[in-house]
């Protein structure tokens, strides 16, 4: 049997290295291990519950290691591997965490500095055990940006700027939520077979879904079937969520193409397409007639975005390699409606891809704006008089946001802004903004945070 805990530690230090993503990591481990079943499980519940945490257990950490003490990033993770499993990990019994974190740190050393080490990692996780989960952080009331920052675990400029712009109340609420595992949504393709007969397929293998309540074409799943997708087996799941009536998608995500009327639509350019999930389902609502193009900066990305066309029978997309800030759209000028699901910093996502708080900066965020509004200007060149250009993105970030599309109405005032309202009329009136826009947020809507805009050019 793999060392599940060995496996997550060369993750753990591989992601310290590297800006490459989560997933990516612990899938090329999985493959190289050739890791399955429940080793996955526990693997993937360590990797990402230390990344997700990991500000919050170095700060736990440190009250029990002398602050002249200098750590390698080696043993600094097998610290943080081994306060995870105490502070969060409620499966796993104190003494195991302890004594399999301890073999970790002197599995590779010498006898004697082993037994140094093995003292050393011992002594500071029973501290834990013991005093870990009482320690006081700073006062909310008195310094709430070090409290949220350290309990909860964000970067203190991010606290500090939602602090700002949000408040204390709705960061507390937004933090918690994104530090919460993402439940798993369906979105069911309504060309191959109805919501009703998804729920009951799935009921068969005794996962319980039910329909969602924000997306017309959405599935959704509680606690008892998240046990059911675990107990499963490899291959049952990998059989279900290979299907090719259903796409494995954030409900918030499902509510875009809506605001595209694609319906009524013959020809619908997507910009930022890939990996293809908004680009199969406005293919899904068109009943597959008509056309799509999509298009993406990268030829890896659409040839993963041709692959899901396939799987899940979206005949009528074809697909542009270009880069789309300033490419020439020309070919897009009789198009009805165009999507840009523009590249953003992700934080309405950080249930799913936590390492995002810490690899983003203030800097970054406001260069990502810059290229949506280069996305959103060069699109404008070419569309048609009375041409619908849809903007979103799965941030929350209002520069990403409603500071780029009011910039744009600003510099082209021949676009209006048309409510999201006459298009997603089912949805809880608070993911509709005063101004016609769309935006959720986890701890108010139980998805992922996304915004977005439906503008129309002016006849």
């Amino acid at each position: 049997m793999t060392n599940a805990r060995k496996v997550a530690l060369e993750c753990l230090l591989t992601l310290s290295h590297s800006s490459t993503s989560i997933a990516s990591v612990v899938d090329s481990a999985f493959k190289r291990w050739q890791v399955a079943g429940r080793e996955r499980r526990l693997i993937n519940g360590l990797v990402y519950g230390v990344i997700r945490w990991q500000k919050q257990l170095d700060w736990v950490l440190d009250q029990f290691i002398n602050p002249g003490f200098q750590l390698d990033d080696r043993h600094r993770n097998i610290l943080r591997l081994g306060a995870f499993q105490l502070l969060h990990l409620d499966g796993v019994p104190a003494h195991a965490a302890i004594f399999e974190t301890v073999q970790l740190a002197t599995s590779h050393l010498r006898r004697s500095r082993g037994r140094k080490t093995a003292g050393f990692i011992n002594a500071v996780l029973r501290s834990v055990q013991r005093e870990g989960a009482t320690l006081t952080y700073p006062q909310l009331k008195t310094n709430p940006t070090e409290h949220i920052a350290f309990s909860l675990s964000y970067p203190t400029w991010l606290v500090q700027r939602w602090l700002e712009t949000r408040g204390v109340s709705w960061t507390l609420a937004f933090c918690r939520a994104s530090n919460q595992i993402a439940p798993l949504a369906l979105r069911v393709n309504t060309v191959r077979t109805k919501r009703e007969d998804v729920c009951q397929s799935l009921a068969a293998n005794g996962i319980v879904a039910t329909a969602s309540e924000i997306a017309p074409d959405g599935v959704a799943f509680g606690n008892r079937a998240i046990t059911a997708f675990d107990t499963a087996g490899e291959e049952t799941l990998k059989d279900i969520l290979n299907r090719e009536d259903i796409y494995v998608q954030d409900e918030s995500a499902m509510l875009v193409p809506y605001l595209l009327s694609p319906a009524d639509a013959k020809f619908i350019v997507d910009l930022c397409a890939a990996p293809g999930g908004k680009t199969t389902h406005l293919a899904h609502l068109m009943g597959n007639a008509g056309k799509i193009v999509a298009v993406d900066v990268s030829a890896e990305k659409i040839a993963f975005l041709k692959k899901n066309c396939r799987r899940v029978g979206a005949r009528n997309v074809e697909t542009q390699i270009m880069d789309a800030t300033k490419a020439d759209l020309g070919f897009m000028r009789r198009a009805d409606a165009v999507l840009i699901d523009a590249p953003c910093s992700g934080f309405g996502t950080l249930r799913r891809h936590p390492d995002i708080r810490w690899n983003k900066t203030l800097e970054q965020v406001r260069a990502l704006s810059e290229i949506q509004y280069s996305l959103l200007k060069n699109a404008a060149r070419h569309i048609k008089p009375g041409g619908i250009l849809v903007y979103s993105t799965c941030s929350i970030e209002p520069i990403e946001n409603e500071g780029v599309v009011e910039r744009f109405l600003t510099d082209y005032p021949m676009w209006t802004v048309e409510n999201a309202q006459q298009f997603l009329p089912e949805v809880p009136p608070s993911i509709l903004t005063p101004q016609g826009f769309m935006q959720t947020f986890p701890h108010e809507h139980g998805v992922d945070g996304a915004f977005a805009a439906r503008l129309r050019k002016k006849v």
